[in-house]
């Protein structure tokens, strides 16, 4: 005899109210029950609903109970109807696949130590889900929501060791002046993180760790428990620091001494300077990232900074290109060009080609940092040699390396993987740029694609610009991270005799 569908309704909802008032033993104990009388029933629209709100309450029985059987439980009846709770679910439906593996991944809190690529896996699977809301959300309709995804999507990267994105998106919840302490917390341990891998500290840089956990202090969404581990820690931060000195004024004034370009670059994130990851202040002038801070070292280290200076070139051309198709008129030039009017609605102009030319060299750059790691680790390389698959022909010589940096650049490659990553439709762009005829045109225009054309909308092309952009410099920072990890790593026992390289800056006509 099996329970009728309205009984086991009304047991999911006795299952939410043992949820509601933390009877998280009580709710697990009641989802395997009606799991198992759900199962004696055909499937059909209602039973699969049905499936889905037990499969939540799994997870989040499961999640609280630090039970990742029972977690997994959830996610296996989600995956096993995923096109079907994809039509009818959408992001809700990504949001929770996304948390349950989070939680799996990160062992329920209690994951400290280096992830390793099988791990990172997990994370990957996560914030591609991640990525999926962030793309298809309307932030409008659904503030808490967005907002709370984008600072999951920022937890996941910065897991990941993908710190200059993670960064990026706590301070784009910062802006909003929303009061969301996590956001707080996690990008004051993303900074401690960014420390005890790289040994990178400031007076600044703690700073800004005690900011975060002072909001966090202050915020009404703070649970009570919380709030004196956090008093704790601001005390002892303030102890090792001589003064603490958050002078906001003094910020912006060294800000506004910088050019207009370069106050733009911190502004939208797209400098290559360490310190700019978290300040803005005169420190962050230059792009002045480099494999030789704080390492001696006996390899030809002389030959990969002359690889790093060729990238930041591309890198500094993306930027000028990409701010000029914002800010500068190219009308006469387009004029003196003069295209056919052939009525085709082709955006076709000098702003345009600046674009699509951002598109094509972060591509590049991207396809050297994997022959410039490649080189330096020793690795195969071959003709056909690219980001996109260098790991995988080196998989077991990569994966033997207990290197943060390169986890990071594993989840990068995860996200541009044209199969499964959510932003492998870019390699399909890049290819019809290089190769065959890809067409900017109208938001309004009516797309028809075939072998040989593409017709891409010219506002989703700028956003995949510029979010491409900063994959292609979080790239860029955790390929340096990698191999001044792996230089820390090798570092001679003795100092004493060892040469440390020093690097002076390039000076240019007009610098100040």
């Amino acid at each position: 005899m099996k329970l009728p569908l309205e009984k086991i309704n009304e047991a999911i909802k006795a299952i939410s109210n043992s949820i509601d008032q933390d009877e998280w033993a009580e709710a697990l104990f009641g989802c395997e029950i009606i799991l198992n009388e759900l199962d004696k029933h055909d499937t059909n629209s209602i039973v699969l609903q049905l499936y889905f709100n037990i499969a939540s309450q799994f997870i989040d029985s499961g999640s609280f109970l630090k039970n990742e059987i029972a977690v997994r439980k959830g996610i296996q009846i989600l995956e096993q109807n995923y096109e079907h709770y994809k039509k009818e679910y959408g992001n809700n439906l990504f949001y929770n696949l996304a948390n349950a593996k989070i939680s799996i991944a990160n062992n329920f809190g209690y994951k400290n130590d280096l992830i390793n690529n099988k791990e990172s896996q997990l994370y990957s699977e996560a914030k591609n889900l991640y990525w999926q809301v962030f793309k298809t959300i309307d932030k409008e309709s659904e503030p808490n929501l967005y907002h709370q995804n984008l600072i999951n999507l920022a937890n996941t990267l910065k897991q990941q060791y993908r710190f200059s994105e993670a960064i990026y998106i706590y301070e784009r919840i910062a802006q909003t002046k929303l009061d969301y302490p996590e956001a707080f917390i996690n990008r004051s341990t993303c900074l401690e993180n960014f420390d005890r891998f790289l040994d990178h500290r400031s007076e600044k840089m703690i700073q800004e760790i005690i900011k975060g956990y002072e909001f966090a202090y202050l915020s009404t969404f703070t649970p009570t428990s919380y709030k004196q581990y956090y008093l704790d820690k601001i005390e002892f931060l303030k102890s090792k620091m001589s003064i603490f000195d958050d002078d906001k004024n003094k910020k912006l004034d060294e800000l506004a001494e910088m050019s207009e370009f370069r106050q733009w670059c911190i502004k939208e994130n797209l400098t290559l300077n360490i310190h700019g990851m978290y300040c803005s202040c005169i420190a962050n002038e230059r792009d002045n990232l480099t494999l030789l801070e704080g390492v001696i070292s006996s390899e030809n280290i002389l030959q990969f900074e002359q690889y790093l200076n060729r990238i930041k070139a591309e890198f500094s051309l993306i930027r000028v290109l990409y701010y000029e198709s914002k800010f500068t008129d190219s009308s006469k030039f387009d004029y003196e060009s003069c295209y056919s009017e052939l009525n085709d609605q082709e955006i076709i102009n000098i702003r345009s080609e600046k674009l699509r030319t951002c598109f094509r060299l972060c591509f590049s750059i991207l396809d050297k940092l994997a022959i410039f790691l490649c080189q330096y680790f020793s690795l195969k390389i071959e003709k056909n040699t690219a980001f996109n698959n260098f790991w995988h022909q080196n998989k077991s010589a990569l994966e033997s390396k207990e290197n943060f940096a390169l986890i990071a650049i594993n989840s990068l490659i995860f996200d541009l993987n044209e199969k499964n990553g959510q932003f492998g439709f870019y390699k399909v762009w890049r290819n019809a740029l290089e190769h065959h005829i890809l067409f900017l045109v109208p938001d309004t225009f009516e797309l028809s694609n075939d072998s040989t054309h593409t017709y891409v909308k010219i506002t989703d092309f700028e956003n995949s610009l510029l979010n491409l952009i900063q994959l292609t410099r979080s790239s860029i920072f955790s390929t340096v991270f990698a191999i001044v990890e792996d230089l820390r790593q090798k570092m001679p026992d003795d100092k004493n005799n060892s040469i440390e390289i020093t690097i002076h800056k390039k000076e240019f006509k007009g610098s100040p």
